[in-house]
């Protein structure tokens, strides 16, 4: 008898052991969870997002006020660059289209094109002065200038890039670059505030896109969206009304 009673006594102590152990467990995952759940919140929205996606891709720099829709492209987007570009131009250019086709889901295929005559996005390098002469529409004085064409679905069709080549330094033709293609795959106005944001709206040099401004493009390819839309309509869509 004595010798069961301490047996039992020890396998009474190790349920104990093993219960305190799950319940602490358990606890430290319900702290954790209750812990990360604000930070996870953060990730999927942060501050500004929707004041941001409404002046981004709901307006444009140079369009009418009046032209409130969303304006995205469909079809596959083809690349090619032209003129007095440099060898890191070019790697600017690779880099960044191999990161949208990685980051922004629903975007149609970005490539680069073997000639202007496949491309449907034509970048021209050229000195500030001969700029005008190249695209009708562009805004004198511009050092980066982009624009695009929809048709009646509000689809982008095409669209042309000029960026200077001979008042620029090499970090500022790659931020021009960066600026230029995120204003035409669908965020065409910069931004007043969030000054890491490659569409910034006062002059920066910034190299690489802002988690922002990876969050607005896949906004602008959300497949609750559709060209066309006004933004009360996108609002309601994307369950933010």
């Amino acid at each position: 008898m004595k010798g069961g009673g301490a047996v039992g006594a020890r396998f009474g102590g190790w349920l104990r052991r093993l219960f305190c152990l799950a319940l602490a467990l358990l606890l430290g995952a319900a702290l954790a969870f209750f812990a990360g759940a604000p930070q996870r919140a953060a990730r999927r929205e942060p501050p500004g997002l929707r004041a941001a996606f409404a002046e981004a891709a709901f307006r444009a720099e140079y369009d009418e006020p009046s032209r409130d829709t969303l304006r995205r492209w469909a079809a596959r987007i083809r690349l090619f660059a032209q003129g007095a570009y440099t060898p890191q131009d070019l790697l600017t250019l690779e880099t960044f289209v191999g990161e949208l086709n990685a980051k922004v889901k629903g975007l149609p295929e970005v490539s680069l094109a073997r000639s202007a005559e496949e491309a449907n996005v034509l970048l021209s390098f050229a000195p500030l002065s001969d700029l005008p002469a190249l695209l009708s529409g562009y805004v004198a004085g511009n050092w980066g200038f982009f624009m695009f064409w929809t048709d009646a679905r509000q689809e982008m069709t095409r669209a042309r890039v000029l960026i200077a080549s001979d008042v620029t330094s090499q970090q500022e033709r790659s931020h021009l670059l960066l600026e230029e293609l995120t204003g035409l795959l669908g965020l065409p106005n910069d931004l007043e505030g969030h000054p890491d944001s490659i569409i910034h709206q006062r002059w920066t040099t910034t190299q690489a896109l802002s988690e922002l401004d990876w969050q607005l493009l896949n906004l602008v390819y959300d497949a609750r969206l559709r060209p066309g839309m006004g933004w009360q309509e996108a609002q309601q869509a994307l369950g933010w009304d």
